[in-house]
């Protein structure tokens, strides 16, 4: 089929000569993916057909897994890697296909004392698709992870030597930090230590490794309330581990889920777990870390508030025996799942008699014993006085819940920003810089002064100005005598007073006479009798008719790109000046000529309207 084969480049004006191949599986064939498919499957059917001896759980007998090109064989002892080896030999001759034996691994579930079995070395972990795998679920966290976590520290700091704003290295933080670690994290539980280094190597990045100006609890707030959409790892491990229920909800009896889906089912399946009050310590199975780490996720925004209608009897962390919470699945199959239907109609718990007759099910006097006796006091005098005489359970799917409906969501688009959003919610904060300006004026829109720099097609560093004055840790110098306290705190403009955020921006001389400058360059070309108070150079304006919309769009801009001209003034040792700000400002509108972005667009209308900063 790929003999003879030739090809052609597309190129942008065409494509090129076309020219013959000669090496190699054709991968850019659209072919050659399904053309292995057909042989892989042939492989794995013939090693079925076998009669190889796998490895028997949950009812079922694994013998062989294949993704893409990586197959893997359970087998159930050492006799049988000779005969699997000797089935693929058969299959290699018949198709060409030949297993490279210098690649292949053994991993032992149990202790195995020899170096290799069949020339095949035995191996304490291995690594399939990505992830190393061994025994010990400790060990295999800091497998996974601490090379990871190194090399993401590598990276970031190699991006420290660049002058970079804020925003852009909080995204640096999610594309070389978090897009390295999402993979291992979607497929394994992060213990507590891990999660807490992987947060504090982010933040420090995001700060520089100096002191952290804002709380972290502030920065992951969104735009609008204030924050800069900042990510930490604890939340996002808690949302891969809801996409993963979500997951598994759909196919519970994939290759991937049969086994947790036959765990589950021993405490009446995921959907009825996700929906008692469970404590993940007193649960009468033994499940993985991970799993541990899925529940604990759930239960975070899943809030089980006390209801007589939806108080378990199973899985319920306040009912015990021996320390474990109960499930008899004789009991559950049989719809008795509420404590309160264990109630007699006068509120009191049901004797022996009077349960087999009202359910007319056998059960044996233990069973009972077992059940009442691990009922609480303090629940039985809760429930008393809500008995009801027809009691129906309620349905058993979280999907319908308040929380279900966000998590479990077919909707693609912003559902894991939706879920997030739920773990943070009792995370972030508001900025304390609010009540502190309230101060100053009461009656301020903070959404519109947090949004109002993403209104425009500006750089990061302008952004950076206006976010770090209204959040108060502007480097003036000021400020920075709480740090080092032997600094010249007189102002670089003029030299006479103390530079603080107000006299920088608004009250020194030179400061003075350009805000002069711009209002009447403002009054002259775009709004008759123009003034700017205090406030409104800090946050812009908010407040104005509705016919004057045009013209406070590009007033609010050019007060954003004044401010970061005080800023480079500063930093740069000159003065303010309005003929080199308008000469800055008209490169900034030059380069937005040519843009497609709807709001360069909208600037160069509100320009050219006003013929203003045109060349």
């Amino acid at each position: 089929m790929y003999k003879n084969a030739n090809c052609s480049i597309k190129l942008h004006a065409g494509t090129s000569p076309r020219f013959d191949l000669k090496r190699g599986v054709r991968q850019g064939c659209p072919l050659s993916p399904y053309l292995f498919l057909i042989c892989s499957q042939l492989l794995s059917d013939f090693i079925k057909l076998n009669h190889l001896k796998g490895i028997s759980f949950a009812d079922k007998n694994i013998i062989i897994s294949q993704l893409a090109d990586d197959t893997t064989l359970f087998l159930k002892d050492a006799s049988q890697v000779s005969l699997a080896i000797n089935i693929v030999e058969k299959f290699s001759r018949a198709s060409g296909l030949y297993l490279n034996i210098d690649k292949c691994e053994l991993l032992a579930l149990k202790n195995c004392n020899k170096p290799s079995i069949y020339n095949i070395p035995v191996k304490e972990s291995v690594t399939y698709l990505g992830i190393m795998i061994n025994k010990d679920q400790d060990s295999r966290n800091a497998l996974n992870f601490n090379p990871i976590v190194e090399n993401v520290q590598k990276k970031l700091n190699s991006w420290l030597q660049r002058d970079l704003s804020i925003q852009g290295r909080i995204l640096l933080t999610k594309a070389e930090g978090i897009s390295r670690l999402t993979y291992p994290a979607l497929s394994l539980s992060v213990n507590k230590q891990t999660i807490d280094i992987i947060d504090k190597m982010l933040y420090r990045f995001v700060w520089k490794n100096r002191i952290h100006y804002i709380r972290k609890s502030v920065l992951m707030n969104s735009f609008e309330l204030g924050g800069l959409n900042c990510l930490d790892f604890s939340t996002l491990n808690n949302t891969f581990k809801i996409n993963w229920i979500k997951q598994f909800l759909k196919n519970p009896t994939s290759i991937w889920n049969f086994i947790p889906n036959y765990l589950f089912s021993k405490l009446g399946g995921l959907n009825f777990i996700l929906l008692c009050n469970y404590n993940i310590g007193k649960l009468p199975i033994k499940l993985s870390n991970f799993h541990k780490q899925m529940l604990l996720s759930w239960s975070l925004i899943y809030k089980h508030n006390f209801s007589p209608h939806r108080y378990y009897i199973w899985n319920n962390g306040d009912i015990l025996y021996k320390h474990k919470s109960l499930f008899l699945e004789n009991w559950f199959e049989h719809g008795i799942i509420l404590v309160q239907q264990l109630f007699s109609p006068d509120g009191v718990l049901m004797s022996y008699s009077e349960l087999l007759e009202r359910f007319g099910l056998p059960i044996p006097p233990k069973e009972y014993v077992l059940v009442f006796d691990a009922i609480p006091s303090g629940v039985m005098m809760l429930l008393k006085s809500s008995v009801t005489s027809v009691l129906t359970p309620p349905g058993l799917d979280p999907a319908v819940t308040n929380v279900g409906q966000i998590c479990f969501s077919t909707r693609k688009q912003k559902n894991n920003r939706d879920v997030r959003a739920l773990f943070q919610k009792d995370i972030v904060s508001v900025p304390n810089v609010i009540s502190y300006w309230n101060n100053f004026a009461p009656n301020l829109n903070w959404k519109k002064i947090w949004c109002l720099p993403s209104k425009y097609l500006i750089i990061n560093k302008i952004k950076e100005v206006s976010f770090k004055i209204i959040h108060r840790f502007y480097p003036c110098k000021f400020f920075l005598q709480r740090y080092k306290k032997d600094i010249d705190t007189n102002c670089s403009f003029c030299q006479l007073y103390e530079e603080d955020l107000c006299h920088l921006f608004w009250s020194c001389y030179f400061s003075c006479i350009f805000w002069q400058d711009i209002c009447t360059f403002i009054s002259q070309r775009i709004l008759d009798d123009f003034s700017l108070t205090y406030i409104n150079m800090l946050f812009g304006f908010f407040s104005y008719p509705t016919n004057k919309t045009k013209h406070f769009y590009i007033i609010n801009l050019i007060l954003l790109a004044a401010k970061y001209h005080i800023h480079k003034s500063k930093f740069s040792n000159q003065k303010p000046c309005f003929s080199a700000f308008k000469e800055e400002f008209k490169q900034y509108i030059t380069s937005l000529q040519y843009s497609k972005n709807r709001k360069a667009i909208k600037t160069m209308d509100m320009c050219s309207h006003f013929n203003i900063f045109l060349c």
